[in-house]
């Protein structure tokens, strides 16, 4: 069972505690009160080595300790409001302040990294509120909760806002006295949920880690004719990703998107799946029980952002043609199709001397180290369409269409010459001089 430490003051604990009789998985939760950001530190560094993640009651905590102890990688997340929450809080004062203006409103939790809440989308700049500051960097100071205390009396004094909006839950009683107007806004049991989730997710990718992370990004093909099919699509491709997991006795973490499922996997049983990179059992399993094309793409990475953009990047290289699967490794190495023993190994880090005839040939980088790593296969500069159609996973036509346009750069010309390994009778064989260019 998860062991979650639960950081947060005296004001917070009650909403905080709430945690306990949410609806997510069994976690043993243990709570712990800060009287101060110094007596923070103290008892982070106490608790730390019991505990498999942290929550912490709101963001200036959290920042604080990601400031003060940067190289713990302990997951780590804070309670915080949503755009909902936000907006319903809002509503609801502006239903009885009929008056109410957001230019003479303080709002203290609106900064750049969380989008302002999407306020700056429909006001004015002569409209927007005052906030604390752009960057949430700011929050991680020592003095914060002094600093905000004072920017918010002091813009009451001035009589330059009617009402405040605050994360902070000492703020209540510290301006109790002023006679401000607050507005004290927390997490609805919602986002609580949302973020224990999340933190579970953390916990669970970590203890899966053996040397890298390896993510799947499995996408599917949507166009403006099928969009009405998207709902169908997606539950068929959750139950068809549960079920292979399943038969083959493998621990996924499945994150669903829109068009999207993530799903998180140890090193061992990926090279399982890929039988060590060269063919793809989930491509074959995915073919036999959906009804239309997935694409996917295998990211491996030393952090999960990596491992999720290599995923993605792969994903997209697949054709909308049939299931296919790709990956893409922490070296930047390029494989696929997989399951095809026409494949190819495609490096992918950046090269000036191909960047350069990239540009000579209008053409990507990527599409010309492509067609180079078919041509060390074979063996040959000598390729026809159907050489390119094979290996690049792309149609017949696709590929013309590169070979004529390498024709009009002259970095290729139509020979006679025959290829020993050619498939059929081309119409057209073509024998490239791209370093000639």
């Amino acid at each position: 069972m998860p062991r979650i430490l639960i950081l947060t003051t005296e004001n917070s604990l009650e909403w905080v505690k709430q945690v306990e009789t949410l609806p997510v998985e069994p976690c043993e939760y243990s709570f712990m009160v800060y009287q101060s950001l110094e007596h923070l530190k103290d008892i982070f560094l106490e608790q730390i080595r019991l505990v498999d993640g942290v929550l912490f009651s709101g963001q200036i905590p959290h920042f604080f300790v990601q400031q003060h102890f940067p190289d713990i990688d302990i997951p780590m997340l804070h309670f915080d409001v949503t755009q909902t929450d936000f907006y319903r809080a809002l509503s609801e004062y502006m239903y009885t302040n009929r008056d109410f203006q957001m230019k003479r409103c303080l709002i203290d939790f609106l900064y750049e990294e969380n989008n302002y809440l999407g306020v700056k989308e429909w006001t004015e700049k002569e409209d927007f509120p005052y906030i604390f500051d752009a960057t949430m960097q700011s929050y991680a100071d020592h003095q914060v909760y002094e600093k905000m205390t004072n920017y918010h009396v002091k813009l009451w004094k001035e009589g330059k806002i009617d009402v405040s909006m605050t994360r902070l839950s000492r703020l209540p009683d510290i301006l109790k006295p002023y006679g401000i107007n607050l507005i004290l806004v927390v997490p609805s049991q919602r986002s609580m949920v949302e973020k224990v989730n999340e933190l579970l997710k953390e916990i669970q990718i970590l203890q899966l880690i053996e040397n890298q992370v390896v993510i799947a990004h499995l996408e599917l093909s949507i166009t403006r004719e099928n969009f009405r099919d998207l709902e169908y699509k997606q539950m068929s491709l959750y139950k068809a990703i549960l079920d292979f997991s399943r038969k083959n006795n493998m621990k996924f973490i499945i994150h669903q998107n829109t068009f999207f499922y993530e799903v998180i996997t140890n090193y061992s049983d990926f090279k399982l799946i890929t039988s060590d990179m060269e063919s793809c059992k989930l491509v074959s399993y995915l073919s036999a029980e959906l009804p239309f094309v997935v694409k996917i793409g295998w990211g491996i990475g030393n952090s999960i952002q990596a491992a999720q953009l290599n995923a993605e990047k792969a994903a997209h290289l697949c054709t909308t043609s049939e299931t296919q699967s790709y990956i893409l490794t922490k070296e930047a190495k390029l494989i696929g199709p997989l399951g095809s023993e026409d494949y190819i190994q495609v490096d992918t880090q950046y090269d000036s001397a191909t960047e350069k005839l990239s540009a000579k040939l209008n053409t990507t980088s990527l599409q010309l180290k492509k067609i180079i790593a078919v041509m060390n296969k074979l063996q040959t500069n000598i390729l026809s369409a159907e050489d390119l159609s094979i290996h690049l996973g792309i149609t017949e036509r696709a590929a013309n269409r590169i070979l004529k346009k390498l024709e009009e750069k002259g970095a290729a010309k139509v020979t006679t010459q025959q290829q020993k390994k050619l498939r059929g009778r081309p119409k057209k064989v073509y024998q490239l001089y791209l370093e000639e260019v």
